[in-house]
Order: structure tokens, then C-alpha cells, then sequence
């Protein structure tokens, strides 16, 4: 045998690998979704994914673990797609407004998102979520420059994932007028004793477009879920 064929063979059964692993984590967003997280979904996802049980344990060890990697993985690609459209704002409240109404708006217009943060809920805020770490440092510094009230970070941050959840749950429960997500942040940045005529320019301010990449795990679910639709 060559050396070619030797390393040929270790680089395409970890492609193999791999492809399986995604193929598990796209499955179990989409069973997440629906099913939500309270108990084991580790059979509806064997059965989905076309997997054998033991196949599933050489990847996963538990419902846990599934729910981790697909978090860990959405988490990370909402925080790359935030952070590309507040990084260059220099304002505090204008980066704080900013990343909330992208959040937001992103989920309203992907509501297979939408429906994966609300069945995990309290579990994402638990394994302390990527999407809201980019917050405590704008937080700060607004509470610094006299933008927003001075009470204990912590508090203001529950009081952030508390909105943001609820809101997150109405968004995958039925539709939800356009400037619902808007409407939403205005009344956290009231709650952080901004006045309504400060607040007004951050929710004009123009948004980018969020779009997941081809190869997120968003956009390969959403393709996923798609195909099941239309068999």
C-alpha cells in the first residue's frame, strides 16, 4: 500500500465523521425544535437522522450533550453574525440597541430559530449563552458614560434574557407585527432609565441584513426541514 493511499483513507473517515457528526446536530435542532427539551429526544433524532443507536453514542453520550453542541454552535453563529454589524459603532447604547434589534429581527424572520431558543429557553441561559456575553462590556461602559442606569450588572442582565426570552417565545408561538422586535428593545433600554427621546435614534438607526452563511448550521437545518416539507 502507498503512502498516498495511507493518507488518503484517516482524511476521508474524518470527512465521513464529520458529515455524520453535522448530520446529528442539524437533526437534533430541528427535533429540539419541536419536541422541545424537557426529555430525552435522543430516539426521535437516531430515527430521523437514519442512524443506528449505537452509531449516535460514538458522537453523543446524551440529550444534554446534543442540546450543548447545537447551542454551542448557533450561539457562535449568531455572535459572528452580531458582532459584524455593531463591532464598528462607537456609541454604547447605539452597539447595545443595535445587537438586540439584530437578534431579534434575525429570529422573527428565522423561525426555526425562533422555535429552537424557545423550547431551550432557560437550558441556553444556563450554559451562558454566546449570544449574550458581547453585552456586559457595552453595558459597562453606557453605565460609565451615564447612559443607562447604574444598577448591579447581573440584574441587568437578567433583565435582558428575561425580555429577550419572552419575546423569543411569542416570535415562534405566531407571527408578531414588524416593529415587534423594536418595540421590545425600546422598552428594555427604558427599563435601563434611558428617556424615550434618546431612545428614538437607536431604534431609527438602520439595520444590516443578517444572512447565516450556506454552510451554517442554521441554513443546513432550514434546507433540511425544507426538504421534509416538500416530500
Amino acid at each position: 500500500m502507498s503512502d498516498k493511499t495511507s493518507d488518503h483513507r484517516p482524511r476521508v473517515a474524518a470527512e465521513r465523521r464529520e458529515r455524520m457528526r453535522q448530520r446529528l446536530v442539524e437533526t437534533a435542532m430541528l427535533v429540539f425544535a419541536d419536541k422541545g427539551v424537557g426529555a430525552s429526544v435522543i430516539p426521535e433524532v437516531v430515527a430521523a437522522a437514519g442512524v443506528s443507536q449505537g452509531s449516535f453514542y460514538n458522537y453523543f453520550r446524551s440529550n444534554e450533550e446534543l442540546l450543548a453542541a447545537v447551542s454551542d454552535e448557533l450561539s457562535g453563529e449568531m455572535v459572528q453574525l452580531i458582532e459584524a454589524a455593531v463591532g464598528d459603532i462607537e456609541d454604547a447604547a447605539l452597539r447595545v440597541a443595535t445587537g438586540m434589534r439584530c437578534y431579534l429581527h434575525f429570529a422573527r424572520a428565522h423561525r426555526l430559530l425562533a422555535r429552537f431558543l424557545a423550547a431551550a429557553g432557560l437550558r441556553l441561559l444556563a450554559q451562558q449563552s454566546a449570544a449574550l456575553r458581547y453585552l456586559p462590556a457595552d453595558l459597562e461602559e453606557g453605565q460609565r458614560r451615564g447612559l443607562f442606569d447604574t444598577s448591579p450588572l447581573p440584574i441587568v442582565l437578567d433583565l435582558i434574557a428575561g425580555a429577550g426570552l419572552v419575546a423569543i417565545d411569542r416570535i415562534a408561538r405566531g407571527r408578531v407585527p414588524k416593529d415587534y422586535p423594536d418595540n421590545i428593545v425600546g422598552a428594555i433600554l427604558r427599563a435601563l432609565g434611558m428617556e424615550r427621546a434618546a431612545i428614538a435614534p437607536l431604534l431609527a438607526a438602520p439595520l444590516p441584513k443578517l444572512k447565516p452563511a450556506a454552510d451554517s448550521l442554521l441554513a443546513r437545518a432550514q434546507a433540511r426541514l425544507d426538504e421534509q416539507a416538500a416530500v
